[in-house]
């Protein structure tokens, strides 16, 4: 049974939407730091030294300018705070449910939140190196080696912050469907584990250049999906009170 909101509505409202704008702000940044077309190995050697999604990502930023990349990163940086607000409209929803059910996944999603500026603001100093090693001609092992280092600092706690979203998505959906919330049943299917893969299909379907703008966007897609998704179910739910 769905419950009634505890907390004042009009905040519940407002850091929802800071949810939203947050990953309105984070699209850009990724436009900005991923949107362009990928450069080639024979205009960028750097590339023939690594392989795979390192590679592709690379690619993606090195035809970029220092200062597309810095606004790019910093978008993402300056915003986050308003994903841990988001997280607050979130422990509104399911707060009426009991502790061991409502506080944990809120608690794992507010992790994985904190954790994403930095993530995201270090594409500009990975990217930048990347840049400073093609731009300087260098043969140097150490120096060629430097993006790599940057990139295996900055996949780890991409990791661990996408590792806190699957366990804190699933454990919200089971919160959900239990019901005892103030968010309706059908937000069980509504979180990061599943609005994220929704955003990548999402990518798929723009073709030319807005599909390569977008190629680097889907957890902001994703997210902007789920926030704008829970603004709206707990919006109509305080509406209907």
């Amino acid at each position: 049974m769905t419950q009634p909101l505890r907390g004042d509505v009009r905040w519940v409202r407002l850091t929802g939407i800071a949810g939203v704008l947050a990953s309105i702000a984070w699209l850009v940044g990724d436009v900005l730091l991923l949107g362009l077309p990928m450069g080639s190995p024979s205009s960028y050697p750097i590339l023939t030294t690594y392989e795979g999604m390192p590679r592709d990502l690379l690619a993606q930023m090195l035809p970029a300018s220092t200062t597309r990349l810095a606004w790019g990163a910093l978008l993402g940086v300056l915003t986050g705070p308003l994903y841990l607000a988001a997280c607050w409209h979130l422990w509104q929803g399911v707060r009426q449910a009991r502790r061991w059910l409502s506080l944990p996944p809120v608690l794992l999603l507010t992790t994985g939140y904190a954790l994403a500026p930095f993530a995201h603001g270090s594409f500009y100093y990975w990217g930048q190196s990347a840049i400073a090693v093609h731009e300087s001609g260098s043969r140097s092992e150490v120096l060629t080696a430097l993006p790599g280092d940057m990139a295996t600092v900055l996949f780890i706690p991409y990791f661990v912050l996408l590792a806190f979203w699957v366990v804190g998505s699933a454990w919200m959906a089971v919160c959900v469907l239990r019901g005892n919330t103030a968010f309706p049943r059908w937000m069980c299917v509504v979180n990061p584990l599943v609005c994220i893969p929704v955003g990548a299909l999402v990518i798929g379907l723009f073709p030319g250049t807005a599909g390569v703008a977008l190629q680097g966007a889907a957890l902001s897609i994703g997210n902007l999906l789920f926030f704008a998704l829970s603004t709206a179910a707990l919006w109509t739910r305080a509406r209907n009170r």
